[in-house]
């Protein structure tokens, strides 16, 4: 039977992570192939503690948690996830179910086709319909510095939403070295430059996601996402990632 890693990066999740759980429990009971790892981004309210009860509560071989004390960022969370991997396919979502878990089946069906799947919000437009005019504007900020500066040709890099084969993506977070928010646009790059074929499936945001309060400051986060873009465009002119 196929093995598929899903790895779900959590920060300051208390609101949600019960919920989170609960679903993930569920969905892995049905779902036997499907094996998760919560990654603990150092959170500082009641996260960890909640996840830990909850395993002590529900002991299952299908959910995985890994901890560490102080913030590193989501790239540097999803690669240490990627560590502690033995499947067929490794997927990360974002670890509020931001998109519901049906979308798993979809990404895993269309890895039979490529090497690298990711979410595009653009593909579905009932994305749109409530979307805060912030987000709106910072996502096309993200995705149009990407484009322009790694010349990739995707409107969506950002989704918390993708899947990888096993040695695709055993390879391309071996080679990760963005440990923030652009770490989505490195690995995209990284997979382009070494030819593997990358799809897409339309990522439909959840009716509680659209109506959360962003923590995004457009002016500071897309002056950093500007940096690691020129940062993944150094590496790659002086050969870190051949």
């Amino acid at each position: 039977m196929m093995k598929i890693a899903v790895i779900l990066p959590v920060y300051n999740e208390a609101n949600c992570i019960e919920q989170t759980f609960d679903r993930i429990l569920e969905f892995s009971q049905i779902n036997h192939a499907y094996n998760f790892i919560i990654v603990n981004d150092g959170s500082t309210d009641d996260t960890l503690q909640i996840i830990e009860n909850k395993l002590k509560t529900f002991p299952t071989h299908h959910i995985k948690l890994i901890s560490y004390s102080h913030r590193q960022g989501k790239g540097y969370a999803v690669k240490k996830g990627s560590e502690y991997v033995d499947a067929d396919c490794i997927c990360f979502m974002d670890g509020d179910l931001a998109y519901s878990l049906a979308h798993l089946e979809l990404l895993v069906a269309k890895l039979e086709q490529f090497d690298v799947v990711i979410g595009c919000r653009n593909l579905d437009k009932y994305n749109f319909r409530n979307l805060t005019l912030l987000r709106k504007i910072s996502g096309k900020i993200f995705n149009f510095l990407s484009r322009k500066i790694l010349n990739l040709p995707y409107r969506d890099m950002q989704a918390g939403l993708k899947g990888f084969k096993k040695i695709p993506g055993q390879e391309l977070f071996k080679q990760q070295t963005i440990t923030g928010f652009s770490f989505d646009a490195e690995l995209l790059f990284l997979a382009q430059k070494k030819g593997y074929t990358i799809g897409e499936i339309p990522a439909r945001v959840s009716e509680e996601h659209l109506y959360k309060v962003s923590q995004v400051n457009i002016l500071k986060d897309s002056l950093q996402m500007f940096s690691c873009l020129l940062k993944i465009r150094s590496n790659d002119r002086a050969g870190n990632y051949d």
